[in-house]
């Protein structure tokens, strides 16, 4: 469990940096284009499904947090998590 709980941590970490890739990409050419620009729209929705799949990893990245926990007791918190991963849970 917890070699699969260590792999399941490493590919949503990695999940989580392509979505801020895509994100901060998102981001910059709205800025550069502007809202009247014809793309415009479509990177809205791009942002905002990528926000939505951000959310979703996070979520699954607590749940790996707290099976990996020893007796799966009680909520993760982030001051209990590695500091690698506080920065997940944020």
């Amino acid at each position: 469990m917890d070699r699969l709980s260590r792999m399941a941590l490493a590919a949503g970490k990695n999940f989580n940096d392509e979505l801020t890739l895509i994100l901060n990409h998102a981001e910059s050419s709205l800025g550069l284009l502007g809202a009247a620009h014809p793309a415009s729209a479509g990177l809205v929705e791009l942002e905002h499904a990528a926000r939505r799949c951000a959310d979703i990893a996070r979520s699954l990245l607590l749940l790996t947090l707290r099976a990996r926990d020893n007796a799966g007791r009680g909520r993760v918190r982030a001051d209990h998590a590695d500091p690698g991963d506080r920065e997940l849970l944020r």
